[in-house]
């Protein structure tokens, strides 16, 4: 026990062994010493939920779940004792709750999302929003009295992103306000490996799937729009008052275009266009970035070279996408590209590995029909 608690390395272990000798061993044997993460929900006081934020789940969302996100978003993250699940900074969840029937009325909390974890943090509050903020910004109307910056802030922003990976709500203390962000509304993904794809070979891996594909250099341009004669005197009134040209510099202007209708210059970022849903495209956007995103950072291979692919919906046609609820025509519209954008981010990755992360800065697996 002196040795345990000390600060000596062990060279030696020793074991009894069924003879009932001391033995010794060459390698010291590893102290599991599991931490308890207090799995069982209590009921939660309505004092204290009034007075804290709340991160509202499903029961279905297990802990290793809940601490996986965490640890995507905070450095620092992961289990400071029995139901405390440290965030970054003085910030932590404290859970899980159980939300009973009675409790759950007088919260105005959904009944789908019986579990809640509270968040731990000293509130830092700026001005209060004016009328007009208010009435445009979730965040103003969830904090009429205050708005939260700082800690606050950034970890509430997280916690909303949480919600939405997780079909669950945020409930603000004090307003009562609660946020359930539509977790079907995140179709984008993003695909980070270190692996550049030329424009052309990039096609050649999608159009067996989306045979409509294109460079998106090769979008039919819309006609220019006639100028009214208004315009044509002005501008012919701008080109009598500029001074000609040199004849050599006009020559190399010339020959500039001239050579810029026949070849494609070297890109070290392009897109392609595909179509999507029943009326809708995808764009795949593919730059380097010089650094991965949070969530990345143990990987080994972001060490070298980086390259985002962004694989963006563009929904198209009238489905009335931003109204606020979506109409039946336009979940169905969405749904639909959804699919589309998994597959051609499975192509991608099926092409140049990588990791998949949604719009929320998450890890993604897609699914085996996918890939």
């Amino acid at each position: 026990m002196t040795a345990v608690g000390g600060l000596d390395m062990l060279s030696t272990a020793f074991r009894v062994s069924d003879a009932g000798e001391v033995v010794a061993e060459e390698q010291a044997a590893p102290i599991a010493a599991p931490l308890m993460r207090l799995d069982e929900a209590n009921p939660i006081d309505l004092e204290w939920a009034l007075s804290h934020h709340l991160l509202l789940v499903g029961e279905e969302v297990e802990l290793d779940e809940l601490e996986a996100l965490a640890i995507s978003v905070w450095d620092e993250a992961g289990w400071a004792g029995p139901g405390m699940l440290r965030l970054g900074g003085q910030a932590a969840l404290q859970g899980p709750w159980r939300i009973d029937t009675e409790i759950r009325s007088l919260l105005g909390t959904p009944a789908d999302r019986p579990t809640a974890w509270s968040l731990i943090c000293t509130p830092m509050r700026a001005e209060a929003p004016d009328e007009d903020l208010r009435g445009r910004d979730i965040w103003a109307h969830a904090f009429p009295d205050g708005m939260p910056v700082a800690l606050e802030l950034r970890t509430l922003l997280a916690l909303r992103r949480m919600a939405r990976r997780l079909a669950g709500s945020l409930r603000v203390a004090g307003s009562g306000e609660v946020m359930t962000p539509d977790p079907d509304s995140a179709v984008d993904l993003t695909v980070y490996a270190p692996r550049w794809i030329a424009p052309e070979d990039l096609l050649t891996a999608l159009r067996p799937d989306f045979p409509t594909v294109i460079d998106s250099r090769d979008v039919p341009r819309a006609e220019p729009r006639r100028p009214a004669p208004r315009d044509v005197e002005r501008i012919a009134a701008i080109s009598r008052s500029v001074k000609a040209l040199p004849p050599e510099i006009a020559a190399s202007l010339a020959e500039s275009r001239r050579r810029a209708e026949f070849e494609r210059p070297v890109v070290d970022g392009y897109a392609v266009v595909g179509s999507a849903g029943n009326r809708s495209e995808f764009m795949i956007e593919v730059h380097r970035v010089p650094r991965p995103p949070q969530v990345l950072r143990w990987e080994s291979w972001t060490k070298g070279p980086v390259v985002e692919y962004g694989v963006h919906w563009m929904p198209g046609g009238d489905f009335g996408i931003g109204s606020d609820p979506l109409t039946r025509t336009a979940r169905l519209e969405r749904a639909r590209s959804t699919r589309d954008v998994e597959r051609a981010t499975s192509l991608v990755v099926g092409v140049v590995g990588g990791s998949v992360i949604d719009e929320d800065g998450f890890l993604v697996g897609l699914d085996a029909e996918t890939v």
